[in-house]
C-alpha cells in the first residue's frame, strides 16, 4: 500500500439491499462493496439479485473496472 492511502474503503453511495444476501455468509461485505462505487451490484445491473451463489458473469468485469477507478480516484 502506497504511503498516505488509507487500508479502510469509505462509502461513496448509499448502500444497496439485495433480495438474496441476507443469509449469505459473506453479505455484511457485499453491502459494503455495494456502497464503494457500486463494486456489488445487481446482477446483469438490474433489480435487486446479486446472485452469490452464480458462477462470474460479464458485470464481473465492469465491477471490477468499477474499483479500479474508485481505487484511483482515492
Amino acid at each position: 500500500m502506497s504511503a498516505g492511502m488509507q487500508p479502510n474503503l469509505v462509502a461513496k453511495e448509499p448502500s444497496k439491499t439485495f433480495s438474496d444476501t441476507q443469509n449469505y455468509g459473506a453479505a455484511s461485505i457485499i453491502t459494503q462493496m455495494s456502497s464503494y462505487c457500486s463494486v456489488a451490484a445487481a446482477i446483469n445491473e438490474m433489480g435487486d439479485r446479486f446472485a452469490p451463489n452464480d458462477s462470474a458473469k460479464p458485470n464481473y468485469a465492469a465491477a471490477t473496472l468499477r474499483m479500479l477507478k474508485c481505487v484511483k480516484a482515492q
